[in-house]
C-alpha cells in the first residue's frame, strides 16, 4: 500500500535541490508542528490534502487523485513567495516514479498561486494547489 500522498509529495520536496536550499528539513505534511510554531514565521512548507473530484469515476482502478493546497512560508512576503516558486518548479517538473512508498504518475499546478497572510498568525505565505495521480499500491 501506497503512503498518503501529502507524505509522498513531503519526501520529493525534501530532496529537491531548489526547495532545500530555503527551507532545509522543514517540509511538512498535513500541518504545522506544535514545536515549530515557536520559530515562526521563517521558510517552510505545509502539504494539505484538499479533496478534489474522482479521476475515474466508476473504475475499480488501484490509483487515486488528489488535489493538495501547498503553503509556503517566509519570514516576509517575498521569501515566501521564493518558496512557492521552487516548489512549483519541483513539482511541475516531477514525472512518474516512485517517491518513498508511492508510484505517483503526475503532480501538476490545479490554478494560479496568491500571496496572503494566515489570517490567525498574520504570517506571511504563499498558496498554490497541484493535482496528483498516483497509484494506491507501488508496485502498480
Amino acid at each position: 500500500m501506497s503512503e498518503n500522498i501529502a507524505s509522498a509529495l513531503r519526501v520529493f520536496l525534501l530532496a529537491d535541490t531548489g526547495v532545500n536550499t530555503l527551507v532545509g528539513t522543514r517540509v511538512f505534511a498535513v500541518e504545522l508542528p506544535p514545536g515549530e510554531a515557536k520559530s515562526m514565521p521563517r521558510q517552510c512548507v505545509v502539504i494539505k490534502p484538499s479533496g478534489g473530484a474522482a479521476f475515474q469515476p466508476g473504475s475499480y482502478i488501484d490509483h487515486a487523485y488528489q488535489v493538495v493546497d501547498v503553503f509556503s512560508y517566509g519570514e516576509t512576503p517575498f521569501e515566501a513567495d521564493l518558496v512557492r516558486d521552487a516548489v512549483n518548479d519541483a513539482l511541475r517538473l516531477l514525472r512518474r516514479g516512485t517517491t518513498g512508498e508511492t508510484l505517483i504518475h503526475w503532480v501538476q499546478p490545479a490554478g494560479g498561486w496568491a500571496s496572503n497572510r494566515d489570517p490567525d498568525a498574520d504570517w506571511p505565505h504563499g498558496f498554490q494547489s497541484f493535482q496528483a495521480f498516483y497509484a494506491l499500491d507501488a508496485a502498480a
